[in-house]
């Protein structure tokens, strides 16, 4: 254990040597006074006090030490992650895997935003910004969030947008979108092939979390480089991507809206 320092408060560090101690095994009373130096009548003191206050639990048959359900408690109690903070560094790891940029969309009404991007450094790139917003329709993070959508919410949704022409791929009709909405359902993927941006193929999968959409991994992947073995190895890492990203944010403590 840490020897206190001239800054530090000397029963604070005793009270979190011991819990420390504890959590490491070292749970007779014997232990932790060898281990930690602590004279036997304070020790005595502030086992009594942590066992009162319930961070410390003994058993009355072998008088040793446990942590008490008071630690899980004020655990469970620490404020969520940003969901941006959980989710960077599976983008991080994916585009190290991919070398494409990716990013991580949720649903904003009728768009998608960008919470969280990483570049995946090669020269010819498309830059996704964190704030950038889409369309549902435009690009394939939000044809993810369509396909999560009940079909009278979507009919909904079709029935008061205005298609915009961002490029000449651009859909613009309400059958285009449902097409789009059946294969992405099936597949698990969506792609907008130059439909938000000439050149760009974007591939999407989406992230469930309790069987909720929390949101979606995005790649944007110039379209030269979109062949169909790169498709599949994307594909592949998107998988892998996806499982462990929605295990982080469900350990997080994050639960979709």
């Amino acid at each position: 254990m840490k020897q206190a320092s001239s800054a530090t408060v000397k029963s604070a560090d005793r009270v979190l040597d011991i819990l420390e101690a504890v959590a490491q095994g070292r749970d007779s009373f014997s232990q932790l006074m060898t281990v930690l130096g602590i004279p036997r009548s304070s020790l005595f003191q502030l086992l009594g006090n942590l066992t009162a206050r319930g961070y410390l639990l003994q058993n009355a048959a072998t008088s040793r030490y446990a942590l008490g359900e008071k630690i899980a408690d004020l655990a469970k109690r620490r404020p969520a992650l940003p969901l941006q903070a959980i989710v960077l560094p599976w983008l991080q790891r994916l585009s190290q895997e991919t070398s494409e940029t990716t990013g991580f969309y949720v649903r904003d009404g009728d768009h998608v935003t960008a919470i969280a991007t990483q570049t995946g450094g090669q020269a010819l790139a498309y830059t996704m910004r964190v704030g950038e917003k889409a369309p549902l329709y435009a690009i394939s993070s939000g044809k993810i969030a369509l396909s999560h959508m009940s079909d009278q919410e979507i009919k909904a949704y079709l029935a008061r947008t205005e298609f915009e022409s961002f490029t000449s791929q651009t859909l613009t009709t309400a059958k285009q979108v449902w097409e789009q909405i059946r294969l992405a359902r099936e597949e698990g993927f969506a792609y907008a092939r130059e439909e938000f941006t000439v050149g760009i193929t974007g591939i999407a999968a989406g992230v469930l979390v309790q069987g909720e959409l929390a949101g979606s991994i995005n790649l944007a992947v110039p379209t030269v480089r979109f062949t169909k073995a790169s498709a599949a190895l994307i594909r592949q890492r998107l998988r892998s991507a996806t499982a462990g990203m929605a295990t982080a944010i469900e350990n997080a403590g994050f639960r979709p809206a």
